[in-house]
């Protein structure tokens, strides 16, 4: 095993380049993992250590008590939910296990990428450098690849760019004349301006084509978690998901949190206009920067565009990372050209964010 480094040594460039996860190892500030830093409230740890004994030696629910409990949390018949563990469960539970032939915008949140076989795959390239989606020219698209079933991230992962409600409604039509679901991963709703109005999931019932994705992870701060789930009328659908999980495939730390969360309604409100506070000072700090160009926001994260005269974000990030102990992501590894010019930053704190600035400039001109 890989020794876990100490606060003030070097720091390996894997970090900067390697599938995200398992920073709590290393002390470092993490401007990459896109998470709510106010919520759960002090209250539900002091619940969860008090039941942590009982938790960890008990098996959890199955999907049907999961589902249940979710649904009432959520407004939602439980025969119309698969709970994963985690969205990239689901994705490869629906998408992969059922073989679909899929489009999808790119750049993009990789694993809707990487599920399917390049020639079972259409991307659909969004035009710089604003990155908003055309969705009357993505439904062609679909249709004239024959794809059984379409992707949209909204807001989307990397650009931070959110898709209307009644664009993706219209986008939902047009594809179930032509019988192709449409999968709608609203894991960021929350932080966008309209909040979770702008949701689509009051609508499954009037379009059985419409697929919900949604992780909890990213707007209740708990992406340790790992909890998502599956929404869509098509109960058909829901069933043959749900038989692609294992016997128990969310841990009873999860299941604790849904039965604890009705109980944190208005934390969870104040936590994400917090949030949204945070991500609009991230996004004015860096338009100051001379002509960085700066996607304008609608999740808990920044797109950015570095300027010419700068260095890639494969330097910067790994200058940040030995120099300041501060973790940022390029998109290097994403579908978008000259993808290393483009940076995704997650929002923090205001005096983290600030801080993050203040060094991005100072390492450019190193």
């Amino acid at each position: 095993m890989q020794p876990i480094p100490l606060p003030g040594e070097p720091l390996s460039r894997s970090l900067v380049d390697d599938f995200p996860g398992g920073y709590w190892r290393y002390g470092i500030t993490d401007h990459v993992l896109l998470v709510n830093l106010y919520f759960p409230p002090h209250g539900f740890y002091t619940a969860l250590g008090e039941r942590l004994p009982e938790l960890i030696s008990c098996y959890p629910s199955p999907q049907p008590h999961l589902a249940e409990q979710l649904g009432s949390l959520i407004s939602q018949d439980p025969r119309n939910l698969a709970v994963g563990n985690g969205v990239a469960e689901l994705i490869h539970a629906s998408i992969q296990a059922l073989n679909w032939r899929l489009a999808v915008p790119t750049p993009s949140f990789n694993p809707y990428e990487q599920v399917v076989s390049p020639e079972r795959l259409a991307r659909f390239p969004l035009p710089a450098p604003d990155f908003e989606l055309d969705v009357e020219k993505f439904a062609w698209h679909a249709i004239a690849h024959n794809a059984d079933a379409v992707v949209v991230i909204s807001p989307n992962n990397p650009t931070s760019r959110g898709v209307l409600r009644q664009e993706l409604l219209h986008l939902t039509k047009i594809l179930l004349a032509r019988n192709i679901r449409i999968i709608v991963d609203e894991s960021f709703v929350e932080f966008t301006p309209e909040g979770a109005c702008g949701s689509v999931e009051d609508r499954i019932q009037e379009y059985p084509n419409l697929v919900i994705f949604k992780s909890l992870g990213k707007i209740f701060g708990v992406c340790g978690l790992r909890l998502g789930y599956m929404l869509a009328s098509d109960q058909k659908l829901i069933s043959s998901v749900r038989s692609n999980f294992p016997a128990w495939n969310v841990s009873t730390l999860g299941e604790f949190f849904l039965h604890a969360l009705p109980s944190y309604q208005r934390e969870a409100e104040e936590s994400w206009t917090q949030v949204r506070r945070d991500r609009d000072q991230l996004y004015s700090e860096l338009a100051k920067i001379p002509d960085m160009h700066v996607l304008r926001p609608d999740a808990n994260f920044v797109f950015c565009r570095l300027p010419d005269d700068w260095p890639d974000g494969v330097a910067l990030a790994e200058k940040l990372l030995a120099h300041h102990r501060v973790l940022i992501r390029h998109s290097g590894a994403k579908t978008l050209s000259k993808g290393t010019r483009y940076l995704r930053i997650a929002a923090r704190t205001f005096d983290e964010n600030r801080l993050l600035v203040e060094r991005l400039q100072e390492v450019a001109e190193t």
